[in-house]
């Protein structure tokens, strides 16, 4: 069973879609990762832990990969952004630990590629998402985080359908 990860990591929380190639998916958001580096990446590191092993206990013996949406400089400005850095990679240093190939997804291109618009809004990638896929829409309850996540795992199965990872 193939598994595709999507992972949207703030300066303070995380977002995930796993995505298996049945159209199963598990789908969740952590409160608050903390305020310091160290803390956040330590945060991040423990709740990706149980999300990999939350993964292979509901697909045994799967082949999961795992995209992750590229840091970018936001509302925090560059203390967010570095957080996010900071958590990105404590996040790609778990994966590969666990045997995971990640890859980084640059936000205009998973938008692209997913919503069809590089440029798409919040609201376009929550419409994209509501249409497409309902089911995983309805569970988010509104979470642009998970939205997002969503969206990336589809980028992410996109590159893998055409061999590109």
């Amino acid at each position: 069973m193939e598994v595709v990860l999507g992972i949207d990591p703030a300066s303070t929380r995380i977002a995930y879609v796993a995505l298996a190639e049945d159209d199963s998916y598990l789908a969740g958001a952590n409160k608050k990762l903390g305020k310091s580096g160290g803390e956040a990446c330590a945060a991040a590191w423990k709740y990706m832990s149980d999300v990999v092993a939350t993964i292979y206990g509901q697909w045994p013996d799967s082949s999961v990969s795992a995209f992750i949406e590229s840091p970018v400089v936001g509302v925090g400005g560059v203390r967010s952004t570095m957080v996010q850095c900071f958590t990105s990679g404590a996040i790609q240093g778990l994966l590969h630990e666990r045997g995971i190939q990640s890859q980084v997804a640059n936000v205009s291109s998973w938008k692209k590629h997913v919503v069809g618009k590089g440029n798409a809004t919040k609201d376009e990638v929550a419409e994209y998402l509501r249409r497409g896929w309902p089911a995983i829409y309805r569970e988010a309850g509104g979470n642009q985080d998970i939205y997002d996540a969503a969206c990336i795992a589809f980028f992410g199965r996109q590159k893998s359908t055409q061999g590109l990872v």
